[in-house]
């Protein structure tokens, strides 16, 4: 991947391939060079370069932590709503801790019945659609009791079950975003429904191009644009496949300037199914660890594509999406002003800037602590205001292991 990033960001090891500037104006004789040390980095600054692009695949990745005055300038600059109390009247039926077991029974259940229609597709076995429709209703009834009990477990990423896994997160989001645009509960399965199904062309790619773990050549890639056109052909004939489901399938990888695939779609070409499937695929894609590609931060993910909003997504829905994610998300791990790690488990949607958290880890003592949760939108004061995202990595947070706690508790 390629990114921007702050020079005073950068460390040996990272791969600059643009320093941002003409050839004259950096310190070295080529324009795309590996990091090897500090001296490196300090050359740049002296030239007064502030940000270069670096080429994740080809050197260790950066992973920004954006400052809670950082993110709201950016969406302040970036014109959407006011979000600090904007409120997507989203009601929640059941509380979380309720909700939370019963959201991951059908998570695990969704695994299976995914697998399954994957293996059916793979040995030329008819697709057993009524148990994905079923599949497909309990999560939006998920949904529609909690919308963030889903949403927090679609953080619990396995980066050796990613097919099925983005297959279920992107069905999460797809019925979370339809539910936020007031579709008809009906409407919300069919997409739904469509988003679950929108990779099973990938059953059809070779094993070894599907889990290789480096970047793929040229002619790879061309074979794995091919899942879409697999895709149509192995759901076309099944009953019950409407238009949408169909152009779910066909257009997720479409683009609003046209550069996307498999043909070439424009803005006003793509349909509402192809528009909301592009946003969640790749938001998806963004937020998961893969071998070759490090996870960003879900309010990284989000500024990346908004930044890009006019080339690749619809932007009105692209708005509705940020803002039924919130600025800090189900399961994002966050640092508190008071000096305290927690991991986001609910959103506030009449009060964005304030979620709900789970203490997890004490920084002013550098200890782990009994885990509690903490309602940040009643008030409690400055103290407890969100300074910055945090990386797991960095703190040596299994994030993981917190959410299992909750699900057991």
């Amino acid at each position: 991947m390629i990114k921007k990033i702050k020079v005073d960001k950068l460390k040996p090891g990272v791969f600059i391939t643009d320093f941002n500037c003409s050839w004259l104006a950096h310190p070295f004789l080529v324009s795309r060079k590996r990091i090897r040390s500090y001296k490196d980095i300090e050359k740049i600054k002296r030239s007064g370069i502030s940000e270069v692009y670096i080429d994740t695949t080809k050197g260790i990745d950066i992973v920004e932590t954006f400052s809670r005055e950082e993110l709201l300038r950016y969406f302040e600059d970036a014109a959407l709503p006011d979000i600090s109390g904007y409120d997507l009247n989203l009601d929640v039926r059941v509380p979380l801790k309720k909700e939370l077991k019963r959201a991951h029974e059908i998570q695990n259940k969704a695994y299976s019945v995914i697998q399954r229609a994957y293996q059916d597709a793979r040995y030329g076995n008819s697709i057993k659609l009524d148990e994905i429709n079923e599949m497909v209703k309990e999560i939006v009834e998920s949904i529609t009791r909690n919308h963030d009990a889903l949403l927090l477990l679609s953080s619990l990423k396995d980066k050796d079950e990613y097919t099925f896994e983005h297959s279920m997160n992107v069905s999460v989001l797809t019925a979370g975003l339809c539910k936020a645009l007031k579709m008809s509960k009906e409407e919300v399965i069919e997409f739904t429904l469509g988003s679950m199904l929108h990779d099973i062309g990938k059953s059809k790619i070779p094993a070894e191009i599907l889990n290789k773990k480096m970047p793929l050549s040229p002619k790879e890639f061309e074979l794995m644009k091919k899942h879409v056109d697999f895709g149509i052909e192995l759901v076309k004939d099944h009953d019950g496949i409407t238009d949408n489901i169909m152009a779910y399938i066909a257009e997720h990888h479409e683009r609003e300037n046209g550069a996307g695939y498999p043909r070439k779609l424009k803005s006003n070409e793509i349909s509402t199914a192809g528009k909301i499937g592009a946003i969640v695929d790749v938001y998806d894609a963004l937020t998961t660890d893969r071998v070759y590609h490090h996870a960003l931060h879900a309010s990284e993910a989000i500024k990346d594509m908004y930044v890009q909003r006019a080339l690749h997504f619809d932007e009105e829905l692209l708005e509705q999406f940020i803002l039924f994610m919130g600025i800090y998300p189900p399961g994002s791990l966050v640092k508190l002003s008071s000096g305290f790690l927690a991991i986001v488990v609910e959103t506030a949607h009449d009060n964005l800037l304030r979620p709900k958290v789970r203490l997890i880890y004490d920084l002013n003592k550098g200890l782990p602590i009994a885990p509690r949760n903490l309602d940040l939108s009643k008030g409690v004061g400055e103290l407890h205001t969100i300074v910055s995202m945090a990386d797991p990595a960095l703190y040596k947070i299994d994030i993981n292991k917190y959410m299992l706690q909750m699900i057991n508790a």
